[in-house]
């Protein structure tokens, strides 16, 4: 069991008035140091200095700002005496989950001690610790925690990239900056899907990857393939070779998206060393007694190290170790569905990933309603105290046909209720000034039908007692951020359903 006082690095304090020259001299001499502590007129700690706040400064010239300009007020102070364990939940538990913060005796400063730290400690035991069982599966959810915690955090950084990216696309730009626009939506979209590949790969590995089984059409779902990729693959000089042999009606029982997932993953692994030639994507599905039997295939062309994968990933069929993300996760994707992935190197260049699923027939899916917004269907106000949240809300607004107004915290957000203009609010609970719960409360006590304004939380806090709490403070639904938009616009029907029941034109966002 580590205290954090071992991980603490003790580092020297700055007085608030101290220049940002003196404090970069200093980190430099202390590369391993990410913050230092500032103290007030009073000596007592007041405030964090971060390396990258003094290195910004340093290069616009600023090195004679002081540092209490730069430092972050009201940092997370916590005692020494505390274990890893302990302090890692109240750093990921913190409303900024901060990178580094205070380690503290009393009223003195002992140091500084960062997340990466607590982690390291947290998932490296000792020895002997480390051969018990249930410690090892302990270790596994933690891992699958702290995971879950990271991969939230990084997909609401995305969000807002792609909200930004959204709105950059919509000015006045030249070619140029056009497609500086669409480079920085590729890369946020493929670093979308790799945190969410990450996450599969880890739950497939402790068989915990959830399924979903409905109705598919094969071939639709082999032509759903051919577009995701079929750019991409000619992008890279690559021609795509997509074939369907099966009765051209045909349906399964499947979780369509994962097996989607298992295509993807296996394509994306063949462009990886394919440079030229072609890539061959096929599925067979013959029905035997009322089961369907599915092979798939993927064939590159690739060079002398697709082959070399090939052969890596038949030596090693066991554990997996060495092979890249998409062979991994198409793997434990298949294994999740009882399915196997097999390796074969081709006779001339390249190699062949084949699976095999047995699978329930299914009669024919229904057509699917999509759930789409109609045009001004609402006019919402966005409450949140961060900005890019604020942005990402609004961005989902727009591209609902819904008008917004922002406020940024809840004694803001009582207050444009007041004047009745919105048909729903979207609530943060966690807010300076006076946060979302006891801005639901005030509104619900306004005179007037503003009372009775629908009001959505949005918030990372999902837990059941949270949400009883939301309800309870007069919200309607909880929203789950990062925000999907799925999710968002079913809430915002649900809460305008349930407030204007009977109305025939109420302002509903309507499915179509």
């Amino acid at each position: 069991m580590q205290f954090i006082e071992s991980l603490t690095d003790r580092t020297p304090l700055f007085p608030s008035d101290a220049g940002a020259g003196a404090v970069a001299e200093c980190f430099a001499q202390r590369p391993g140091s990410c913050a230092f502590p500032v103290t007030g007129a009073d000596g007592t700690v007041t405030g964090l200095v971060e390396r990258a706040a003094v290195a910004r400064a340093a290069g616009d010239g600023e090195t004679h700002k002081r540092v209490g300009a730069l430092m972050r007020r009201a940092p997370l102070m916590l005692d020494r005496a505390m274990t890893a364990r302990e302090a890692l939940d109240l750093v990921l538990a913190h409303i900024d989950r901060p990178e580094a913060f205070l380690v503290m005796d009393g009223d003195e400063c002992v140091g500084v001690c960062t997340l990466p730290a607590l982690v390291q400690a947290v998932l490296a035991p000792d020895e002997d610790t480390a051969r018990d069982a249930e410690f090892d599966q302990a270790v596994a959810e933690e891992v699958q925690r702290l995971y879950g915690a990271l991969e939230a955090e990084c997909r609401l950084q995305l969000q807002g990239l792609m909200a930004m990216a959204d709105r950059l696309e919509r000015q006045p730009l030249g070619p140029d900056a056009l497609a500086q626009v669409y480079s920085i939506r590729a890369t946020g979209e493929a670093l979308q899907r790799l945190a969410g590949d990450t996450n599969d790969l880890m739950r497939s590995r402790q068989g915990r990857l959830e399924l979903t089984l409905k109705p598919q059409s094969l071939r639709a779902l082999i032509d759903r393939v051919q577009s995701r990729w079929v750019a991409r693959a000619e992008d890279n000089g690559v021609s795509l070779l997509i074939s369907y042999d099966g009765d051209p009606d045909l349906s399964a029982l499947i979780d369509a998206e994962r097996l989607t997932q298992v295509f993807d993953s296996l394509v994306d692994n063949a462009l990886r060393y394919t440079r030229r030639g072609s890539i061959e994507v096929g599925l067979r599905a013959r029905v035997d007694e009322g089961k369907v039997r599915l092979e798939g295939r993927v064939r590159d062309t690739g060079a002398d190290l697709a082959t070399k994968m090939a052969e890596a990933f038949v030596a090693d069929a066991e554990n997996g170790e060495g092979l890249s993300l998409p062979l991994s996760l198409a793997r434990g994707v298949l294994k999740s569905m009882s399915g196997a992935l097999r390796a074969e190197t081709n006779a001339g260049q390249g190699a062949t990933m084949l699976f095999q699923l047995v699978v329930d027939a299914a009669e024919a899916p229904a057509q699917d309603t999509e759930e789409r917004p109609a045009s001004g269907a609402a006019h919402v106000l966005v409450v949140d105290d961060n900005a890019t949240n604020r942005m990402v809300a609004e961005a989902l607004c727009e591209m609902f046909d819904c008008t917004s107004e922002t406020a940024e915290d809840g004694v803001e957000a009582v207050e444009a209720a007041r004047t009745g203009r919105f048909d729903i609010i979207l609530m943060d609970i966690k807010m300076p000034r006076m946060d979302g719960i006891a801005a639901a409360r005030a509104i619900r006590s306004l005179e007037g039908p503003e009372a009775m304004t629908p009001i959505v939380a949005l918030t990372a806090n999902v837990d059941p007692e949270d949400a009883r709490s939301y309800l309870a403070a007069g919200m309607c639904c909880v929203v789950e951020k990062p925000i999907k938009p799925d999710r968002l616009l079913q809430a915002i029907n649900i809460a305008l359903a349930e407030t204007q029941a009977g109305a025939e034109d109420g302002g509903q966002i309507a499915a179509a």
